[in-house]
């Protein structure tokens, strides 16, 4: 398994582009050839900011994170969203910049939102509500036996992947969103082995960024 990952390492790293592309909000030019790529990081950055570290996983590396991702080749829109951000709200935000992208002629298999915990939550109610059944999502650590899912929220759009850490009692298994007849093109789960519960998604491990990438880049 580890040479595995070394050859899937080496083969994307290969054809990586190493310019920095990273934006707290659209660029005001966009290239319709771009890929775009929306990263809504978890809720330790609404509290404790981009710097702030967690008792049990350590700090979120927010920057580290937003760096790999662009220098895989994606413009990669972020920002460190205020304290107690309200998700619907903030899901129309990024749904109006992803309108502008597909009003400039940006494909929309060329945009994806990549979601971490709160910000999952934020990308399911962007996938529900946009409504576009080829725009790319990825949700990571945020489904649970907890919610009702026959919300209309639930009912998702799009290509979505699910990655969620095996020994994270936080996130589970979305396959009950996956399963719901929404406009849902394209759907795939992936469980990681880290051992790290939830703090999968405070590094840019190669387990979750790699697939995240292959998503990305429409190669499911």
């Amino acid at each position: 398994m580890k040479i595995n990952y070394l050859i899937l390492i080496v083969l994307f790293v290969s054809n990586w582009s190493f310019g920095q592309s990273i934006h707290t909000s659209l660029p005001k030019k966009n290239n319709k050839s771009d890929r775009y790529m929306f990263y809504l990081h978890g809720k330790i950055i609404e509290d404790k900011g981009v710097n702030g570290i967690h008792p049990d996983f350590g700090k979120f590396e927010y920057n580290k994170i937003l760096d790999t991702l662009s220098k895989a080749g994606f413009v990669v829109i972020s920002e460190a969203r205020a304290k107690d951000t309200d998700t619907d709200l903030y899901a129309i935000k990024i749904i109006s910049q992803i309108d502008s992208l597909l009003k400039a002629k940006v494909s929309p298999e060329n945009i994806t939102v990549v979601g971490a915990s709160k910000g999952a939550w934020i990308s399911i109610i962007v996938s529900s509500k946009l409504k576009n059944d080829k725009v790319n999502f990825v949700f990571m650590g945020i489904c649970g036996d907890d919610y009702d899912y026959s919300q209309e929220m639930f009912k998702v759009c799009g290509n979505v992947l699910s990655i969620y850490e095996k020994s994270d009692p936080l996130g589970t298994s979305c396959s009950k969103i996956l399963n719901k007849n929404g406009c849902l093109t394209y759907s795939k789960e992936i469980e990681l082995n880290l051992g790290v519960g939830h703090g999968f998604l405070y590094k840019p491990y190669k387990e979750w960024v790699i697939p995240v990438i292959e998503w990305a880049r429409n190669k499911k």
